[in-house]
């Protein structure tokens, strides 16, 4: 069971719903790291923790837009990896959506599991309107 409050995201596209279901709760995007997730090591998949830090940062900069749902479109992703995470684990990425320019965003994402950072993330986005 995820945290109280916490609600399935409905517009999370094709591709990211092969890791999901995501679920948010005021910007925030949570995950149970399950089976599927696990590399050979027993630790989630770190493409799995760099979609999820894409997903939700393109996520809040949609939220912060004055546009209702603009499209978005990653420039760049930097993610750095702090730590693990191992099936059964709730993960949450906290995000912080920096500067919201014209056309691009500037974002900062951490990944949390429990009380621990164990991804941090930078992204610039294009917002397309």
């Amino acid at each position: 069971m995820p945290p109280e409050g916490f609600e399935p995201i409905t517009d999370e596209g094709a591709f990211v719903q092969h890791i999901g279901p995501l679920l948010g709760r005021d910007g925030v995007v949570g995950l149970r790291i399950d089976e599927r997730h696990i590399n050979s090591f027993g630790k989630a998949q770190g493409g799995v923790l760099a979609t999820l830090v894409d997903f939700a940062n393109a996520h809040n900069v949609r939220i912060e837009s004055e546009e209702e749902y603009p499209s978005v479109a990653t420039v760049s992703l930097t993610v750095d990896y702090l730590g693990t995470a191992s099936e059964g684990d709730w993960v949450e990425a906290h995000v912080t959506v920096e500067r919201l320019g014209g056309t691009l965003a500037f974002v900062d994402c951490s990944v949390r599991a429990g009380d621990k950072e164990i991804v941090r993330g930078r992204a610039v986005f294009a917002v397309l309107t």
